[in-house]
């Protein structure tokens, strides 16, 4: 009898748990759902404003100097900001004419926001990094005040917030700027993964050679990640640091790291003296990943030696610098070559070489096919 009251109790707990939890779920539906309702009624405010004040739809514009003051109060609130910039994204992209005027009006507005947002949070900085980021074009690249106040948010803790004033900067196009960034990202060891910190430089939007030359100048004072960064950076545009390069590729006391961005741009931008010690790497490979990476630059080099080198790499322990020897040997090769090897090889030679030639193949059949659709 008692146990059986205990049993009811435990469920009457459980029933009024889902009915307290369903209750919660749909407050919280309701919030959300007048929460995205009240944005786009902000969104849409926002809009006609700037319909009116771009002189694309009939009212009564706010003057100049109302309208500056407004911004500057309405626009120190990251959400307000927000809302703004998705107004001002349809203004971009639908009257561009118009966008351009009003945006080169009132850019003044947008160096003195920057400074009322440096005693912000990182999340709310980030925020106006990113609205930056959308509407820099028409800042110009000389440096100004706001440029100044972006790269004083570059050393916030939040890693977001970095990330988006950098991007700004590339986008706003001063050469100054964004080596000084950079500068601060390595002396202060502010994290940011190479790989993004590469991608960020590459929406620089000025001359890139002269970015480039700008920090490579100053790699010896930085550290791998930060060199490694600007060698990826430098590998997507330029053929110029073929002779730059060679100190840092025969360098053994140089980082693994360093010298595989090095290889890798040897393996985009053809150099001859870097043939020799590429073919050293996978000849006589005292560091695996070295070899692995240069056996594939290699399909750049067309020399006798360097097909003997890449037949010897086919019988190698690592599958990577099989695999990669094979890819470089099948578009280096002459058919002679690639039959004797499926001829006369080992297992793992002949494995290895004739997947790679399907491969090559069913790519071949693929182009022509489409050739054919189109």
């Amino acid at each position: 009898m008692f146990t059986d009251l205990r049993v009811y109790v435990i469920v009457g707990m459980f029933m009024v748990a889902g009915i307290a939890l369903m209750f919660f779920n749909l407050i919280i539906i309701k919030h959300s759902k007048g929460k995205k309702a009240s944005s786009a009624d902000m969104v849409s405010a926002w809009a006609k404003l700037l319909h009116t004040q771009t002189g694309l739809q009939p009212g009564k514009k706010q003057s100049d100097s109302y309208h500056k003051k407004f911004l500057l109060r309405r626009l120190r609130n990251a959400e307000e900001l927000v809302f703004f910039s998705k107004a001002l994204l349809y203004i971009k992209s639908e009257f561009p004419t118009e966008y351009s005027d009003y945006i080169g009006s009132y850019k003044e507005v947008f160096q003195q926001l920057a400074v009322s947002y440096k005693s912000k949070p990182g999340i709310e900085r980030a925020c106006f990094a990113d609205f930056i980021c959308e509407f820099a074009g028409v800042q110009g690249t000389t440096y100004s005040p706001l440029i100044d106040s972006l790269i004083s948010f570059i050393d916030d803790p939040n890693i977001y917030c970095r990330i988006n004033v950098l991007r700004a900067l590339c986008i706003i196009g001063n050469v100054q700027a964004v080596v000084n960034a950079v500068q601060i990202i390595n002396d202060k060891q502010l994290y940011i993964h190479r790989q993004t910190l590469t991608s960020e430089l590459c929406n620089f939007r000025g001359d890139k050679e002269i970015l480039g030359d700008n920090l490579w100048g100053r790699c010896h004072l930085w550290d791998d990640n930060t060199t490694v960064a600007v060698i990826q950076f430098i590998t997507t545009f330029s053929k110029y640091y073929r002779g730059a390069f060679m100190p840092l590729l025969c360098n053994a006391s140089a980082s693994a790291d360093m010298r595989i961005a090095v290889i890798r741009y040897y393996g985009k931008y053809m150099y001859k003296l870097a043939q020799p010690i590429l073919s050293s790497f996978v000849a006589k490979p005292a560091d695996i990943a070295l070899a692995i990476v240069a056996a594939t630059a290699l399909e750049l080099y067309p020399e006798s030696n360097t097909i003997d080198i890449l037949k010897g790499a086919l019988v190698s322990q690592n599958w990577y610098v099989r695999y990669n020897a094979s890819s470089s040997l099948v578009k280096l090769g002459t058919n002679s070559d690639l039959i004797d090897i499926v001829r006369f090889g080992d297992s793992h030679e002949k494995e290895i070489v004739i997947y790679m030639l399907e491969q090559r193949f069913h790519r071949n059949e693929e182009m022509d096919m489409g050739r054919i659709s189109a």
